[in-house]
């Protein structure tokens, strides 16, 4: 009898530089990002598997008493969370204590799932921190599955040494569950801020605490909570914000399905020099998701409105919304930036692509995307775009000046400016590239790691246009980042990345286009600016201030390291790449005190 050997072949997975993980395993969504004024720290922690550290000097011991493998490691299970805290929101250091919350108590001892920072004690003492998190009793938990009432209630925990230790509330859970006239599909992800345009709505200044979830029969919502900033324990419920039924859908191929149930919704009002407009953030089930494989329904959305004050409470009246991230980003959480006051996003990256044999071999799965800014995108003039109407493109709004043109606002997101900290010297730097040629190396990039920003000027009737990264002399294998200006689309394709018949490669894609605008009387079409991080077999991608995608890449081998770019047409091409530049040997985000390995507690 011949049996077959189903374990994967090796392969090369270099450890991320400025992407961070967990130091092994499994890891998910962000929790309470935020800062501490009276230490000036930032913190940052995460979901992750139950786990106790062993420092190095008994790791040799420790490993001769392991059975066989480590099943889970990488797998959802056991949820706690582990900690990162920094001086300046862009290099971190890793807590290597045992977690910093993990199930211990009746209310919380099936997991320690998403939550949030306030920089204050619950009675609102300075020089303490609080942490509001969701309190798992029971498990499974799916938007698809019945809802069992208070599996999730909502619990604290503070610190007065500036969250080296944390110290759970008598007083917990604070809420027990989902308000007792609602049937729900979820009710959880606690998120905890003020928000200043819902006091001025409302007449009276207070704290507002969301949880994410949906009524059954109903929708997807967010039900939101009064909190006086002197009892942070006190919730009063004044009702889901949103009214939608199930599977909206308001933005076509531009926006997204919301789906039957969210997770993760984050508040915020987003503004430019003269508007300002409150926004959602939000993670989606059980919507159709394009090009996805079945049963992969999360995506990450937004949606801006305006707030209203009914006889039911407040409300918020969607106006127009859009696809945060087009590729695997997913449990969007955000808090404002102590010196800038602007909106800083933090996202999970799923590695879906990977079976979890290939995921125990490499020994971790999933990161943080680099940290993002948001803020209210405003273009002005705007005439028309490349094919598509003003007025087809749901992710935005325009509003006509009476020139003949329009002001079209949008949800900006880009770079954390702060990330430019990360290069090393000068960087390799091309300019003026004539592409009738259709194909053209840069450079074998040397390291893993690094950044790269790029200004196109776009001929609209070439097919394509991109990047070629990560790939081999002959080009049969790499990736390719693709802008069609016809179709109006930026794609990643994978295909051709690697050759393991077990790993997917699906291309991932999201709809973008450019906008022309009146330039004195002449109709000029803006450029196309990339920037691109390409970090191990992280890939982030982001064009114009206004678009992004996150996926992974797995290179083949060590020898794909080409970098090049390409144009598709018939005859000569007017596209110019006008400036690319390439950062490489990125600085590393994380510091580690002592080496620590991380193992499943047995539970």
């Amino acid at each position: 009898m011949t049996v077959k050997n189903t374990t994967p072949r090796p392969r090369w997975h270099p450890s991320p530089t400025y992407h961070l993980k967990a130091p092994r395993g499994w890891i998910n969504d962000p929790c309470a990002p935020g800062y501490d004024p009276s230490t000036g720290t930032y913190h940052l922690s995460y979901q992750c598997q139950y786990t106790h550290s062993i420092p190095l000097g008994q790791l040799l011991q420790y490993m001769l008493t392991l059975p066989p493998g480590n099943p889970k490691s990488c797998d959802w299970g056991d949820i706690t969370w582990g900690h990162y805290t920094s001086r300046d929101g862009l290099t971190w250091k890793q807590n290597t204590q045992n977690p910093v919350l993990e199930p211990s108590e009746p209310y919380d001892d099936k997991g320690i799932f998403t939550g949030c920072l306030h920089p204050t004690g619950l009675q609102g003492e300075e020089g303490q921190l609080t942490v509001i998190y969701s309190s798992i009793t029971n498990l499974p938990i799916h938007w698809t599955l019945p809802y069992t009432r208070n599996c999730a209630g909502l619990s604290v925990a503070t610190s007065t040494d500036g969250g080296k230790t944390w110290q759970k509330s008598e007083q917990n859970p604070i809420l027990e569950g989902e308000p007792e006239d609602l049937t729900v599909t979820g009710f959880r992800d606690p998120y905890l801020a003020e928000w200043p345009a819902l006091d001025e709505m409302r007449g009276e200044a207070s704290l507002y605490g969301f949880v994410s979830g949906g009524i059954v029969d109903g929708g997807p919502t967010v039900f939101i909570y009064a909190i006086s900033p002197t009892d942070l324990t006190q919730w009063t419920y004044l009702g889901p914000l949103i009214d939608l039924p199930t599977g909206y859908s308001p933005s076509g191929r531009w926006g997204g399905d919301f789906g039957v149930n969210w997770e993760c919704v984050n508040f915020m009002t987003l503004h430019n020099e003269s508007e300002e407009r409150p926004f959602l953030l939000m993670g989606t089930e059980g919507g159709v998701k394009p090009g996805a494989k079945e049963g992969s329904d999360q995506w990450s959305l937004w949606m801006a409105g305006s707030l209203e004050q009914t006889e039911q409470g407040p409300r918020i009246k969607p106006e127009y919304s859009g696809i945060l991230d087009h590729g695997c980003l997913y449990a969007p959480n955000s808090y404002e930036h102590p010196i800038t006051k602007n909106r800083i996003v933090w996202g999970w990256l799923k590695e879906d692509e990977l079976t979890l044999a290939r995921r125990e071999s490499k020994g971790w799965t999933g990161y943080f995307s680099i940290p993002r800014e948001l803020f209210l995108y405003t273009v002005e003039n705007v005439t028309r775009t490349l094919t598509s109407s003003l007025a087809d493109i749901g992710c935005i709004k325009a509003t006509e000046n009476g020139r003949g043109s329009n002001a079209v606002q949008t949800l900006g997101i880009r770079p954390l400016p702060d990330l430019q900290g990360l290069r090393r010297g000068k960087p390799g730097y091309w300019s003026n590239i004539n592409c009738n040629a259709k194909l053209g190396k840069l450079v074998d990039t040397q390291t893993g790691s690094w950044e790269l920003e790029a200004t196109i000027k776009v001929s609209p009737n070439d097919q394509g246009l991109g990047l070629w990264i990560r790939h081999n002399e002959d080009l049969s294998e790499g990736a390719a980042i693709h802008f069609s200006p016809q179709n109006e689309k930026i794609t990643v394709d994978r295909s051709k990345s690697n050759h393991e018949a077990d790993i997917e490669k699906d291309a991932v894609s999201g709809p973008f286009t450019l906008f022309y605008s009146d330039r004195n009387g002449s109709e000029e079409l803006e450029k196309l600016h990339l920037r691109i991080f390409c970090d191990g077999d992280v890939l982030e991608v982001f064009a114009n201030d206004r678009f992004a995608l996150s996926t992974m890449v797995y290179a083949d081998g060590r020898d794909c390291t080409g970098l090049s770019w390409f144009v598709e047409g018939n005859g000569a091409s007017e596209t110019v790449f006008e400036s690319v530049k390439l950062w490489e040997n990125m600085k590393e985000v994380v510091e580690v005190d002592e080496p620590v390995v991380y193992e499943r507690s047995q539970l």
